[in-house]
């Protein structure tokens, strides 16, 4: 009888204590590495100086490169490096159509001399992403705390643009100056593009974080195709961009 007592007493003390030797070998979760973004946002055109494309365009008609600000649409895929260092792959969609006319011309009923200007962008970047306090904080345990991160970056890649104007338009050969249209004058390309970022990121939950982010984007091409005769051809197609979305880390 002893002899069962004591085999039923070892019997349950393991079975008690099985649990909490396994809880005690495992591990808490580790940090997520990657993420993917979504972002709506809104973009403002910078024109850049005097000497190019928008500088002309606003001299001849009611048009200026900052009436193409519009919303934007982006994604990217982040992964961790480090705590403090990751590495952005992004895709943004960009497109506005504007309506403007000549600005010292009509027709002979006095009416107006209208077409539309059609910009698009898709820019596809890669960056480097700084975190000066890094994304998490390890407490004793190897417990990783989540807490609002802030960003910094720069990057580059790729702009594919496309910019089309359609509509009534003047011919200067004649004098005075004769309406021909509805006519199509369009010109795609692909330019260089720089950037710099910085971004702050609220958890919401474990793995998923509000954020807020801006850009400034650098890029520019020389006008082509229907274009070509144009004096100043050198169009831009960086500008700011604000926005704010949400982030799902795995």
């Amino acid at each position: 009888m002893k002899r069962a007592v004591i085999s039923t007493t070892v019997v349950l003390t393991l079975l008690v204590s099985t649990p909490s030797v396994a809880t005690a070998q495992r591990r808490p979760p580790g940090p997520a590495e990657s993420a993917v973004q979504g972002r709506l946002g809104y973009f403002s055109l910078d024109g850049g100086d005097d000497d190019g494309f928008w500088a002309d365009t606003t001299e001849l008609f009611t048009l200026d490169a900052s009436d193409f600000d519009d919303f934007s649409l982006g994604f990217s895929y982040v992964h961790s490096v480090s705590n403090r260092l990751e590495v952005g792959f992004n895709f943004d969609i960009f497109e506005e159509t504007v309506r403007s006319e000549y600005r010292d011309f009509v027709d002979e009923d006095d009416f107006s001399i209208l077409h539309d200007s059609s910009l698009s962008l898709i820019p596809m970047t890669v960056d480097v992403r700084l975190l000066p306090i890094g994304r998490h904080r390890i407490r004793p345990g190897g417990r990783h705390i989540v807490r609002p991160t802030f960003y910094v970056g720069a990057g580059a890649g790729l702009v594919f643009w496309e910019y089309e104007e359609f509509g009534d338009f003047l011919d200067f050969t004649f004098d005075p100056p004769e309406i021909f249209g509805p006519e199509l004058f369009a010109d795609d390309g692909v330019a260089l593009e720089i950037h710099g970022l910085a971004g702050v990121e609220f958890p919401l939950s474990s793995r998923t974080n509000l954020l807020f982010e801006g850009r400034y984007s650098f890029a520019e091409d020389d006008l082509g195709g229907d274009f070509s005769d144009l004096p100043r051809r050198e169009i831009h197609l960086g500008g700011l961009g604000l926005h704010g979305g949400l982030s799902f880390r795995f």
